[in-house]
């Protein structure tokens, strides 16, 4: 996937998150997120295939965090894109920040929101 067919900025976070897969989870780690997706890297152990769901938890801190159901869009070696498919206005807000705080560009975030409309 090239930059160029991106719609959305993606900033780099480094950072684990909980993901939860038919009553199992496992701990992964996130490279990038964007307005409508994130890029990890699950455990070398787990299969994942193109079009699996998972839910998603990335703690922000102690009282805040981002929940999202996602599915799996494309897979390169042991990194795996995954788009979200549904998620709460409460966590929706929480990445909206966390984009807007780390762009260089937080008007950019404002284009970005509309496309999503």
């Amino acid at each position: 996937m090239t930059d160029e067919k991106r719609h959305y900025q993606r900033i780099a976070f480094d950072a684990e998150v909980l993901m939860e897969h038919e009553g199992a989870s496992w701990v992964c780690h996130l490279i990038d997120i964007s307005l409508k997706g994130v890029l990890v890297i699950f455990p070398d152990e787990l299969e994942v295939n193109i079009g699996d769901t998972y839910e998603m938890e990335l703690r922000l801190g102690v009282d805040a965090a981002i929940h999202m159901n996602v599915k799996v869009v494309h897979r390169l070696d042991y990194v795996t894109g995954l788009e979200w498919s549904d998620i709460d206005l409460e966590s929706l807000t929480h990445l909206r920040r966390l984009l807007e705080l780390n762009m260089a560009d937080p008007e950019e975030m404002h284009r970005e929101l509309s496309d999503l409309g």
